[in-house]
């Protein structure tokens, strides 16, 4: 009885006013920086790192540090594009984030709608098949072929943000193109200056 207290049940998104205040609040946060733990597992291989992600208006820099990115990875992103740079000083370039880290390291990071997650939301203008727990938080997501189940959220200032999400691509852990990403998250700081 217990147990299936708390399952998620789906909502219908029509039916939950608070679910459609709670997007409206998170929706307002448009600049932070973030720190989390990430661990990578697909069929062949594993790793971790530490992931500092600082966002604002038309400007995004994920800091990738650990054996993930062969000790530091660099993404930038603008209006212009893309670029990651290595621990060495190496620099790619392309338009999509999540295809040059794929490009680069092997792993597939859906960064577009990873930044939405991270805030317990998800992605506009993509369709997607959710459940919300008895809070009206996001429990689960379907979206652009990744499954996202957030298990715990936090208070950080005035937001309840997720602090334990797990993603998985659409695939069987069999198949070589299967990932799974589990992120912990330490802090989020929304005082962040333009130019950090």
């Amino acid at each position: 009885m217990l147990l299936s207290a708390c399952i998620a049940k789906p909502v219908k998104p029509e039916t939950s006013a608070a679910w459609h205040s709670r997007q409206a609040i998170l929706a307002e946060i448009d600049q932070w920086q973030l720190h989390a733990r990430i661990g990578l597992r697909s069929k062949n291989r594993s790793g971790s790192a530490s992931l500092i992600w600082d966002e604002i208006p038309g400007q995004r820099n994920l800091r990738l540090l650990g054996p993930v990115g062969g000790g530091l990875i660099l993404l930038q992103q603008d209006s212009t594009g893309v670029t990651l740079t290595d621990s060495k000083g190496k620099t790619w370039y392309a338009t999509d984030a999540a295809e040059l880290i794929q490009r680069v390291t092997g792993w597939q990071i859906p960064v577009s709608g990873l930044r939405w997650w991270l805030l317990g939301m998800t992605e506009p203008g993509s369709k997607a098949a959710y459940t919300l727990d008895q809070s009206q938080r996001l429990a689960s997501i379907n979206q652009d072929q990744w499954k996202v189940a957030f298990d715990k959220y936090s208070m950080f200032g005035r937001y309840e943000l997720p602090t334990s999400i797990i993603i998985e691509s659409g695939s069987s852990k069999d198949d070589d193109k299967y990932i799974r990403a589990k992120l912990i998250v330490k802090n989020w700081n929304f005082e962040i200056k333009d130019g950090r």
